[in-house]
């Protein structure tokens, strides 16, 4: 497949799990093989000219599936989450669970309990977000003032520090105060073409902290994976690890539904499989 088209369908994966809240877009990119070359682009593009175009020609097919994702699946996955939550996270949880065996398999070394204790690490800094009540209420854009569009540009900066860190979701990190709904609303409106100009001020505040923010977070897990690569990777696994225990916790924060649930299963099973062959060299 052309290298191009490959980056541009990873980045459409990637676009989706920036959409659903508990799927961490850091753990697919993970799991796609991108991660650290994401990283290391994205960290030293600015450097000179040779880093610019050889990051611009990695990052803009990714980053244009991305947009193309979320503009054009952003109705599709709200809609999947209203109708039916269950069986929506049940098939990222498939498409993690599939990659994992990859990941172990591309360990730098076999475990010792060190690295087991890396792992725990990572395992339990997801928990303890997953674990975390969820604000209820959201924020309002109505007649925002410049206070708001400084609010939406920190807030940017936060999100992209969970996306870039794989295991955390940085839709659910909005979730949790309050401004995933209204960033998904505003999202909504320009695809629709609704009061552009509002709402492209809106987006673009947020987006402009969203690319500082995976500057700066990418250049320090850069420098960490280059420092400490066998206890960062084990600390990534292990968040990739408990990110299937938080997409569940997300699952049961729903009203249950058997036949969903069971559906919902199969579907996973299913997608796994697909996966871990994909994967799989």
């Amino acid at each position: 497949m052309n290298k191009n088209l490959s980056l541009f369908i990873k980045g459409i994966v990637l676009g989706v799990a920036f959409i659903i809240p508990g799927v961490s877009g850091g753990t697919l990119a993970v799991l796609l093989g991108i991660y650290e070359e994401l990283l290391e682009k994205a960290s030293n593009f600015y450097k000179s000219f040779k880093n610019f175009k050889s990051a611009f020609k990695f990052l803009f097919p990714i980053l244009l599936g991305v947009l193309v994702s979320i503009a054009v699946c952003v109705k599709i996955i709200k809609l999947g989450l209203d109708k039916a939550p269950i069986i929506t996270l049940l098939i990222f949880v498939g498409l993690i669970i599939g990659g994992i065996p990859k990941l172990f398999k591309n360990a730098p070394k076999k475990a010792s309990m060190k690295e087991i204790s890396y792992m725990m690490i990572g395992i339990i800094v997801v928990l303890v977000m997953a674990i975390l009540d969820k604000s209820r209420g959201s924020v309002s854009f109505d007649n925002i003032q410049v206070l708001g569009y400084l609010m939406l540009f920190i807030v940017g900066i936060v999100a992209s520090a969970t996306m870039v860190i794989p295991g955390i979701s940085g839709s659910f990190t909005l979730m949790l105060i309050g401004y995933y709904e209204p960033i998904v609303n505003v999202v909504n409106n320009i695809v629709a073409f609704k009061d552009l100009k509002e709402n492209l001020l809106i987006i673009l505040s947020f987006l402009i902290g969203v690319v500082i923010g995976i500057i700066l977070i990418s250049k320090i897990i850069n420098y960490l994976l280059k420092k400490y690569p066998v206890s960062v990777y084990y600390i990534i696994l292990g968040f990739v690890l408990s990110s299937i225990f938080s997409v569940f916790y997300q699952v049961f924060s729903y009203n249950f539904v058997l036949s969903h649930f069971i559906i919902g299963i199969i579907l996973m099973i299913l997608n796994s499989i697909l996966v871990s062959k994909l994967f799989s060299d």
